[in-house]
């Protein structure tokens, strides 16, 4: 299991997600337990074969016929086999089969585990010495567990807790995720005047506006919003100054970026945004220090009010944009619904329509009931969205 994956599985709730935290926490202690429970297996299979062989062959025969079918049969389906399996599908392994069982074994083998592991440290203190600055050490995960056992014990407010698992989630959120996407980003002409520019600052609240020839995907640069402020301040008509006076350099970065890693490149590349783009050269969005900052903080500014904000005129629905994120979405809503690619709750609607959405449209997605109220052109404005009645489901299209 990857950190985004039990990220994901906290997210939405799901009820194992506490239990492979746990056995996570530890992960010494769960290895341990781990090859105990294989070694038992592997030595019991091969005991019980020698005794089988021993019935049904010489005892000079039985060894090496045991070892014949054993090494092969263990490796097979004790190894190779389970192995696989997991690796094709390791969330629904680890949430449906292993949780529970395996958090049952640490509690079973414990003694066993504690005479290993003694075994094995006074081992290692003997072949490699002394273990070197243990305190000076923290993996995230145990980092994660200490903030947690903090805010518990009351040493540390909610809100810092809040703050600190934020700041280590933004380790492996990608900037694809938070940015704003093509269609609500400001481009202008570079045949355009400078006014033209002021205006679409102004209009969109954009520091930085892209500059496109012939088609948005051809980006010639920026234009930045302190250049126009001191052409302002200095009588200038900005009419007087083609675009290409006060065009930047464009500032573009991969949608794999991690926040923290973008952080880092806007502070040592002093830039306040870039373009985001994809693999075949196309805009996706554009990511700015501000919406990166406000994407890191955004759990702390989120209040009680929030839900009165988007409450809706019946009781029980609220009305959300379809741009929301699915983050703040399930916070808001305490739905739990997830997209292994969608990230807004737009996005959700329009991959299970299949289909362009329209006005009208009503559609049931894990329990939530959930109605198109407002579209501008091809994306989705306004969603009413509630918990469905029981026996509902499927989809109900506007006519």
């Amino acid at each position: 299991l990857s950190k985004a994956e039990l990220t994901q599985l906290r997210r939405e709730r799901n009820p194992q997600a506490g239990t492979l935290y746990a056995l996570l926490d530890q992960p010494r202690r769960l290895i341990i337990s781990i090859l105990c429970g294989n070694e038992f297996i592997n030595v019991a299979a091969a005991a019980n074969m020698a005794a089988i062989l021993l019935v049904l062959v010489d005892e000079a025969s039985a060894a090496w016929v045991n070892m014949l079918i054993m090494v092969p049969l263990l490796l097979l389906v004790g190894e190779v086999t389970p192995k696989t399996i997991a690796i094709s599908d390791p969330v629904g392994i680890s949430t449906r089969i292993i949780a529970r069982p395996m958090s049952v074994w640490l509690k079973v083998v414990a003694p066993l585990r504690f005479l290993v592991r003694f075994l094995s440290d006074k081992l290692t203190t003997l072949f490699v010495g002394e273990e070197k600055s243990p305190g000076n050490i923290i993996q995230v995960d145990e980092l994660r567990t200490l903030v947690r056992d903090l805010q518990e014990s009351g040493e540390l407010k909610l809100e810092e807790r809040v703050l600190a698992d934020a700041l280590l989630e933004s380790g492996a959120t990608e900037v694809i995720a938070v940015m704003k996407p093509r269609t609500q980003v400001a481009f202008v002409d570079i045949a355009q005047p400078l006014t033209a520019v002021r205006d679409s600052m102004i209009s969109y609240q954009q520091q930085r506006i892209p500059i496109y020839a012939g088609h948005r995907d051809n980006l010639q640069g920026f234009v930045h919003a302190e250049d126009l402020m001191g052409l302002s301040l200095a009588g200038e008509n900005l009419d007087d100054h083609p675009i290409e006076s006060v065009l930047h350099p464009v500032v573009v970065v991969p949608p794999t970026k991690r926040l923290d890693e973008m952080l880092e490149y806007f502070i040592a590349h002093q830039q306040l945004a870039a373009v985001v783009l994809n693999e075949f050269g196309g805009v996706e969005g554009m990511i700015s220090i501000r919406g990166l900052v406000e994407s890191v903080f955004d759990p702390l500014t989120r209040t009680a009010s929030a839900g009165e904000a988007f409450a809706g005129s019946d009781p029980g629905y609220y009305e959300v944009p379809g741009e929301m994120k699915l983050t703040a979405f399930n916070d808001l809503t305490n739905y739990g619904i997830s997209d292994p690619r969608m990230t807004t709750i737009g996005g959700v609607v329009f991959r299970h329509l299949d289909r362009l959405p329209q006005e009208g449209d009503e559609l049931i997605v894990n329990g939530v009931e959930i109605r198109v109220e407002k579209m501008h052109e091809h994306r989705i404005v306004l969603l009413r969205v509630a918990r469905s009645a029981p026996g509902r489901s499927g989809e109900t299209e506007n006519d």
